[in-house]
């Protein structure tokens, strides 16, 4: 009984070893396998996502570095073709004052004559322009020099042989302002000549009002201007004269204009003005993400457009930087060290600054436009350019939980095919030794009881005897002994 215990306990443990060992050896391997890959999994996404999340951010910062580089070259083109529209005006200006010129005088009108047709007959064109406000004639130009009025004009300027000939060579103008005004939209090109004060002005209208008290009391000298001394300082180089508020037109008006030479000696300034209703447009119809805006500053900080500026802001001359990008208590949002980064910006390059308004915080990208020396800048709320970076980081995240399933997945897969292929192996090792154990006992316990041994119980299982391996050579040998038992007994 004592044996058949001992028989029963052991019996089958070797096999639960094999199966055991090739388990935990699967499970380690596979186990090590799949904690090195979440691992690695792990430490990618994070990865991926932290630079994903920069790279969309450079991204974003680049689109609005490129945007507001598009609007300044939109803006450039604008002011680079009045620009060349002026040099080309100004040649033709110097041509006809030339000693050989061949040029035949045209009409001329008086500018008092665009409103009131009782003195003298106006241009046959002259029409009212709501645009405007008064009467133009886009076919000539009006003149107009102080201390004239409707009762004078004539004897006091134009009948003077010099002046006449003067208003004669000038009226040529009319066809290269005409011209020019057909490819670029200019509000006013004029003429202001050194000597006299003559002032030429297309599209012909009046300068001042219809009073002759009021006309001789208040004569208007072009030379005081801000304009004309800014150009005439230039000397001859083109020139962009600081925007300003036009308080007969009402409007906010770029001048560009250069002095012009007759023997080498300046003798007129000749100039346009664009209004920035068109850049302001440019400028207010930017759209970056859903809040984010544009606006056009000058060399000093002034702003030239914003949407946030209207006309009557522009009464007193440019508004400041620091007192339209305000939060709601009416502080500054930005430094007087921001605003001298933003305008010393160099020609060709770009900026970024980051401030808070409204508390919000906000990225700040600006470029110069090149002429005028505008500066272009684009503002957008943080928080907006972030945005879509937790979709992206929650996208990651899901993909990385997605790969981390899969590898969990094929682990735990692989370690019951291990428990699959560990059975079979051991059985392919275990069940020979079994049968032939089983084999064993029952010879021995025939001659114990001293029985005859069995036919089948002397001959090995000729499939294991057939084995090329160690199971093989154990059965040939255990045959052997069988076969010498066998011979014993006969």
């Amino acid at each position: 009984m004592a044996q058949k215990s001992t028989k029963t306990k052991t019996k089958g443990k070797f096999r639960t070893n094999v199966i055991a060992t090739f388990l935990v050896i699967s499970f380690v391997s596979l186990a090590a396998t799949g904690f090195i890959s979440l691992t690695f999994v792990d430490l990618i996404g994070n990865s991926t996502r932290d630079q994903s999340s920069a790279a969309l951010e450079t991204q974003i910062q680049t689109n609005m570095d490129e945007t507001a580089q598009k609007t300044a070259l939109v803006i450039n083109q604008k002011l680079s073709s009045a620009e060349g529209m002026i040099a080309a005006a100004a040649v033709e200006l110097e041509a006809l004052f030339e000693t050989g010129s061949t040029y035949e005088y045209r009409d001329v009108y008086y500018d008092l004559l665009f409103e009131d047709d009782s003195v003298s007959p106006a241009p046959a064109d002259n029409h009212y322009d709501a645009n405007y406000g008064l009467n133009v004639s886009w076919d000539f130009s009006s003149w107009y020099v102080a201390n004239t009025d409707s009762t004078n004009y004539n004897s006091t300027y134009a009948d003077i042989p010099a002046n006449a000939d003067k208003l004669g060579r000038v009226s040529n103008i009319d066809y290269i302002f005409k011209a020019i005004r057909n490819q670029v939209e200019f509000r006013w090109l004029y003429i202001a000549f050194a000597d006299d004060g003559l002032f030429i002005n297309y599209p012909g209208s009046i300068l001042g009002p219809e009073s002759d008290l009021e006309r001789l009391a208040d004569p208007y000298n072009p030379r005081g201007e801000y304009w004309y001394q800014t150009i005439w300082d230039g000397n001859g180089d083109m020139v962009f004269v600081e925007p300003y508020y036009d308080e007969f037109d009402e409007v906010l008006l770029i001048s560009i204009g250069k002095v012009v030479y007759r023997d080498s000696i300046p003798f007129a300034v000749i100039s346009g003005d664009i209004t920035i209703e068109d850049i302001n447009d440019k400028i207010i119809n930017v759209e970056i993400l859903d809040s984010g805006y544009a606006f056009l500053l000058a060399s000093d900080g002034g702003v030239v457009a914003h949407p946030e500026v209207g006309t009557e802001d522009y009464l007193l001359g440019l508004p400041p930087l620091l007192e339209v990008e305000i939060n709601p208590d009416f502080s500054a949002a930005l430094t007087q060290a921001n605003v001298d980064q933003i305008t010393s910006v160099a020609a060709g390059t770009s900026g970024t600054l980051r401030y808070t308004r409204a508390g919000t915080e906000h990225i700040l990208v600006f470029t110069q436009v090149g002429k005028g020396d505008y500066i272009c800048v684009i503002s957008v709320p943080l928080d907006e350019v972030l945005e879509s970076i937790p979709l992206l980081e929650a996208r990651i995240a899901t993909q990385n939980a997605a790969a981390a399933s899969y590898i969990i997945l094929v682990t735990a897969a692989g370690i019951l095919i291990a428990g699959i292929v560990a059975v079979a192996i051991s059985n392919t090792v275990t069940r020979p030794l079994q049968y032939l154990m089983d084999l064993a006992e029952r010879n021995v316990a025939a001659r114990i009881r001293d029985q005859p041994l069995d036919t089948t119980d002397l001959q090995v299982d000729q499939t294991y005897i057939a084995q090329d391996d160690e199971i093989g050579e154990l059965a040939r040998a255990f045959q052997g002994m069988l076969d010498s038992i066998r011979e014993d007994e006969n």
